[in-house]
């Protein structure tokens, strides 16, 4: 039985919990979701998807969240449905975090929304205040293993990010981007319908 077949069986239940889970404080929903490490693989998915109901902006269907999983600022990450995030994963989302249906996205990458400035020498880099911008990730997107994405990117539908790579600027829809930083190495598809035109070289 396939993942998205096993939650619609288990919707109303999981929804329920996740709708009691909304008395619980914000801070103690964090707390709990470290503890959800240490709960049996199936139990742990089921219960990281109700507190991610109460802690994300927005939350999606079958949200699958692996172990290991660090999230900043949930109060500002959206998440469509049909969506896995695997073991290991950062997600930072203090400049905002969109993530559309059909998303899957490999173990120990980190998505950062926020990036250093370093122009005020009188105080470590550290201590110099941040810049935000927002990520989008479009739909049906597969983003490969230790994948790095930087802040203000966005990535179209349909799209795959190689194991590796480490994204700095914007990915069209309907492609495969690699590298050092990320560049389009491969188009998969011929058009996409739905998204903004978009050039690359």
């Amino acid at each position: 039985m396939r993942g998205r077949d096993l939650f619609h069986k288990a919707k109303p239940l999981l929804h329920a919990a996740a709708g009691a889970l909304r008395i619980v404080p914000r801070p103690v929903a964090v707390w709990m979701w470290t503890l959800s490490d240490w709960l049996p693989e199936l139990a742990g998915v089921a219960f990281r998807y109700c507190l991610l109901k109460r802690l994300a902006r927005r939350c999606g269907d079958n949200v699958l969240v692996g172990r290991g999983v660090e999230l900043k600022y949930p109060e500002r990450l959206s998440i469509g449905s049909n969506v896995s995030i695997h073991k290991h994963c950062y997600l930072d989302a203090y400049g905002e975090l969109d993530i559309e249906d059909e998303v899957s996205i490999a173990h120990q990458s980190s998505l950062v929304s926020f990036q250093h400035t370093w122009n005020d020498e009188s105080v470590p880099i550290r201590d110099n205040p941040v810049v935000c911008g927002k990520i989008r990730i479009g739909r049906d997107v597969w983003i490969g293993c230790g994948v790095r994405i930087m802040a203000g990117v966005e990535i179209g539908s349909r799209t795959v990010i190689a194991a590796g790579a480490v994204v700095t600027r914007q990915v069209p829809p309907g492609v495969v981007a690699a590298g050092v930083p990320a560049k389009v190495v491969k188009t998969i598809v011929a058009s996409s319908q739905g998204d903004r035109p978009w050039q690359h070289g």
